[in-house]
C-alpha cells in the first residue's frame, strides 16, 4: 500500500506533458511481487540466523553467506527500490523548444539538442523495448513508457512521444515517417509483449528464491532435507514450468501479429538484440532457466 500511495504522489508531480518520467508511473509501475518476496526473505533470513544462532548445530559459510545475501535482497526489494524509483522520477526530463534538459544532482543541468537527438536516431540508436520505445544518445536515455493497466498514463505518454516527434520533424521531417506509431493497436500489442515479459521476469524470481530454499533444505536437514527439498521445491518448480511454456506459447503467437502489425524498420526486431530469434525466446528462456537450475541443483548434491 506504501508503493501505491508513492506512486499516487508522483503521479501529481509529473503534470507537465513536457516533463518526461524516469520511470514508470501508473498501476504498472510498482510490482507487488517484489513487495511479496522480499517481506518473506525478510522472514527466512531472521528466522534461520535466529534458529542457527541458538542451536548448537555448526552452520557452514554457505549457509551463513545465503542468511546474509536473503537479508541484503529483503532490505533491497522492501525499501530501497520504491525509494530509488521515486527520487527518479523527482529528476524528470524537461522538453524545450530548444532541447531535452536534464536535471542531475546538485542544481546540475545538461541539454541536448534535437539536432543531436536526431542524428542519433538517424545513427539506429532507439528500439521499443518490452515497456516503452527508448532512445539513446552517447549515455543518456529517454523512455516513453506504455505505462500497462493505466490508460490515463497511456494517453499522456502517446503525447509526450508524439511532441518529442514534432520536435524531431522540424529538424528532420524523414523522422515523422521512420519513427514507430503510438497508436492504441500498436499499443495493445506492445502490452501484451510487456505482460509476457514481466510474467516471465516473475517465474524467474520465484525460481531464485526456490534455489535458496532448496540451498538452505539440503545445508540444514541432512538426508531429510534432501527429500523435503525435492518434494517442495520440485512442486514450485512444476508450477513454473507450466506458466512459463504458457507464456511462452502466447508470447510468440503475439509477437507473430507484431510482426504483421508493425514494419521491420520501426526496431521491433532488433529488440534486445536478438533479431530474428524474437518469437522464439520465451521457449528459449524455458530451455535455458531450467536447464541451469537442473544442473546448479545436481551439482549441489553431488558436491
Amino acid at each position: 500500500m506504501k508503493a501505491v500511495k508513492e506512486n499516487k504522489r508522483t503521479y501529481r508531480q509529473i503534470k507537465s506533458l513536457k516533463d518526461i518520467p524516469r520511470a514508470e508511473l501508473g498501476e504498472g509501475a510498482y510490482d507487488f511481487l517484489w513487495q511479496f518476496l522480499g517481506m518473506w526473505l525478510l522472514v527466512f533470513s531472521v528466522f534461520f540466523g535466529l534458529f542457527f544462532l541458538w542451536s548448537d548445530e555448526s552452520v557452514s559459510s554457505r549457509t551463513n553467506a545465503n542468511i546474509v545475501i536473503m537479508f541484503v535482497l529483503a532490505v533491497y526489494l522492501l525499501f530501497v527500490k520504491n525509494a530509488f524509483r521515486e527520487k527518479m522520477n523527482k529528476r524528470v526530463l524537461r522538453m524545450n523548444p530548444d532541447g531535452i534538459i536534464y536535471e542531475w544532482p546538485f542544481g546540475i543541468t545538461k541539454q541536448h539538442s534535437y539536432s543531436e537527438w536526431a542524428e542519433s536516431i538517424n545513427a539506429g540508436h532507439y528500439r521499443i523495448g518490452s515497456r516503452g520505445i527508448e532512445f539513446w544518445l552517447g549515455f543518456e536515455k529517454i523512455v516513453f513508457f506504455y505505462n500497462v493497466g493505466h490508460l490515463g498514463e497511456r494517453k499522456k505518454a502517446e503525447e509526450r512521444y508524439e511532441m518529442f516527434v514534432d520536435y524531431l520533424a522540424e529538424v528532420d521531417p524523414m523522422l515523422r515517417e521512420k519513427l514507430p506509431k503510438f497508436t492504441k493497436e500498436n499499443i495493445d500489442l506492445l502490452d501484451k509483449r510487456c505482460f509476457y515479459h514481466r510474467s516471465r521476469k516473475h517465474q524467474l524470481i520465484v525460481m531464485f528464491f526456490n534455489m535458496f530454499l532448496f540451498l538452505m533444505l539440503i545445508d540444514s536437514g541432512g538426508h531429510k532435507g534432501a527429500v523435503a527439498s525435492a518434494f517442495f521445491c520440485g512442486i514450485i518448480e512444476i508450477f513454473v514450468l507450466y506458466f512459463l511454456s504458457k507464456g511462452a506459447y502466447y508470447n510468440y503467437k503475439n509477437e507473430m501479429e507484431i510482426r504483421k502489425k508493425m514494419p521491420d524498420e520501426t526496431g521491433l526486431v532488433r529488440d534486445d538484440g536478438i533479431g530474428i530469434l524474437r518469437p522464439y525466446w520465451g521457449f528459449i528462456y524455458v530451455v535455458l532457466v531450467f536447464g541451469i537450475n537442473y544442473a546448479m541443483q545436481c551439482a549441489i548434491l553431488w558436491l
